[in-house]
């Protein structure tokens, strides 16, 4: 028969055993956008990310969809997102993960020319680059837009997008620079108003997109955008993960069904 001091020692070890395998799961992922924990607002850590001379901004707003906080996303005619900052290397944390919804597509949506660059819904990730290692030329433009903007232009960036015709998997370059790769994820044939869960491998399609290592990730950001189109959409993004193993069961990450509330609930 055990005594009361080993079981008592019994009990503290396995407690102990549970709180180290709860703080290594924790230690294995990193909430980007925490959307579902607001209460009323945006979270204060991400800002509006704006471009240039486009003075029409999309709406972002906290709202209640089955019972958890989301973004929600309405454009008019307008283009903006929503930042934030993050500092971590794509080969630690591969993964990234989130759900999202698109109400409202955008028929005019084109990835190969500027007049049909508008997506209603898209992901942004930012990798570090050198100006330096950039030809003079292209040195001098963007330190041009350095001056007006007050920040360096999102160059070697992956942009995850809700397309129109393209078919899914392709990856192509921004009808504007080559050093932004477009990374199409839904397109005319995906489910509307039904949420989508994705992940992605951020290492590995920086890779294949670019065909060099990745530097650091500097910030991650959402979008819907509609100036180019002068359309309309409305969409919605959850929460926002970053991990160093796959969050999601294979099959459902192969096949992006819609799934409900999974991704919050997984927090």
């Amino acid at each position: 028969m055990l005594s009361t001091t080993h079981y008592k020692n019994t009990i503290f070890l396995c407690l102990l055993a549970l709180a180290s395998a709860l703080n290594a799961s924790e230690n294995q992922k990193m909430v980007v956008g925490d959307f579902s924990q607001q209460d009323h607002s945006l979270p204060e850590s991400w800002d509006t990310l704006t471009f240039g001379s486009i003075e029409e901004h999309t709406s972002y707003t906290l709202v209640d969809d089955e019972d958890i906080k989301v973004i929600k996303a309405e454009s008019n005619e307008s283009a903006s997102g929503l930042s934030k900052k993050v500092t971590f290397n794509p080969k630690d944390y591969p993964y990234l993960s989130w759900r999202w919804k698109v109400n409202k597509a955008i028929p005019g949506t084109d990835v190969t020319s500027k007049s049909g660059d508008d997506y209603a819904a898209r992901i942004y990730v930012m990798f570090k680059y050198n100006l330096e290692d950039l030809p003079e030329q292209e040195q001098s433009r963007i330190s041009w837009y350095k001056f007006f903007n007050g920040k360096l232009p999102p160059l070697a960036t992956l942009n995850y997008i809700w397309a129109n015709k393209m078919p899914v998997g392709k990856i192509i370059s921004s009808p504007y620079t080559d050093r932004v790769k477009m990374v199409v994820l839904k397109n005319k044939g995906s489910e509307l108003q039904q949420w989508h869960i994705e992940e992605r491998n951020i290492y590995e399609d920086y890779k294949k997109a670019f065909g060099e290592e990745p530097k650091d990730v500097i910030s991650i950001a959402i979008m819907t955008d509609t100036d180019n189109t002068e359309a309309m959409a409305e969409s919605y993004f959850g929460d926002i993960v970053v991990s160093k193993v796959s969050q999601l069961k294979k099959s459902v990450v192969q096949a992006s069904k819609p799934t409900k509330n999974a991704l919050a609930k997984r927090k």
